[in-house]
């Protein structure tokens, strides 16, 4: 029998060249100032480390932060940056907030504890609040409390994961399996399709209790590309990669019609969005650019064109 890598098993290696519990990769792309937000709502003396896309945190920004291991590098696609971030921790488990996400004073000995208390676990979703750029909590999200033996974990997040990476950490052997994150994608899915797959063959926790301020930006990127036939196209990747997936790893039946059930979820989205701006006749225009998913339930289907003929609520 061969020796133990200790490179790549934590469990091989004596206590004290054993790596952190949980480490903290955070891709940061100019910000800053709310770079420096979230830096300071990390109570915590665990890793961190940040992958500066393209080299623009200064050295005075940095000085600040003494413990805090910066990686600089060439502009790369968001996706990139994400990997190079996790890819550069030492730790049993990685998060990954974004520059502009805020975490909680107990936020970091809630997660400690609970990954302590279940070995078994491989991939862990916390409760999140959804922020704005005034700190406003706007929603909400906290799951049931359940570890769920792989493939069922699955089950409660097929539609997309419902919670928000800071509020999300996963074993690093696990992030090493998977390949990291999929860099094709560009607009949309590259997160839901990592910790969809981390679901079908990894034990999932569920912990009831809110984690960290996910910031959603009114005039973010979403808005501008949740109407436009590359959102959809990388839904339809997204979904016939996970089936496959599925397929190919575990015993769980992925069906058509789930695949036209996010898609149909997605459709609606893109409409809501055209409306909200005045853009009615460009709501048509989005459904028919697009495949109509015949295999969702008539329920969603009727549920989409409601959405479409309906004046949009104030």
């Amino acid at each position: 029998m061969s020796p133990p890598n200790t490179a790549t098993d934590p469990q091989s290696r004596s206590p004290l060249q054993r790596p952190a519990l949980l480490g903290i990769a955070i891709p940061a792309y100019k910000r800053e100032s709310l770079l420096a937000r979230l830096l300071d709502s990390i109570n915590t003396e665990l890793p961190i480390v940040v992958s500066d896309n393209g080299g623009y945190l200064s050295d005075t920004f940095k000085a600040r932060y003494p413990a805090v291991k910066f990686l600089s590098g060439p502009e790369v696609t968001v996706l990139k940056n994400w990997n190079r971030a996790a890819s550069s921790l030492d730790s049993e488990w990685i998060v990954m907030p974004g520059d502009d996400d805020l975490y909680y004073p107990d936020s970091f000995a809630t997660m400690l504890e609970h990954l302590q208390a279940h070995p078994e676990a491989d991939i862990a979703f916390f409760g999140h609040h959804i922020i704005d750029e005034l700190d406003t909590v706007t929603s909400s999200w906290q799951p049931s409390g359940a570890l769920l033996s792989a493939p069922a974990g699955f089950e409660k997040i097929r539609l997309g994961a419902p919670a928000r990476p800071p509020s999300i950490a996963f074993r690093s052997a696990l992030f090493r399996k998977l390949g990291g994150f999929n860099e094709t994608f560009a607009v949309t899915a590259g997160d839901n399709h990592f910790y969809q797959r981390a679901s079908l063959i990894g034990n999932t926790l569920f912990v009831p209790t809110i984690v960290s301020g996910y910031r959603v930006w009114n005039s973010g990127s979403t808005m501008s590309t949740i109407a436009s036939r590359a959102w959809m196209q990388e839904i339809d990747f997204w979904c016939s990669n996970v089936q496959e997936f599925a397929l190919n790893h575990s015993n769980y039946q992925y069906r058509n019609s789930l695949r036209d059930e996010i898609y149909t979820a997605n459709l609606r989205a893109g409409i809501g969005a055209l409306k909200s701006r005045g853009q009615y006749l460009g709501a048509w225009r989005h459904l028919l650019a697009n495949r109509y998913p015949y295999k969702a339930s008539l329920s969603s289907q009727a549920k989409l064109l409601a959405h479409l003929l309906l004046p949009r609520r104030k």
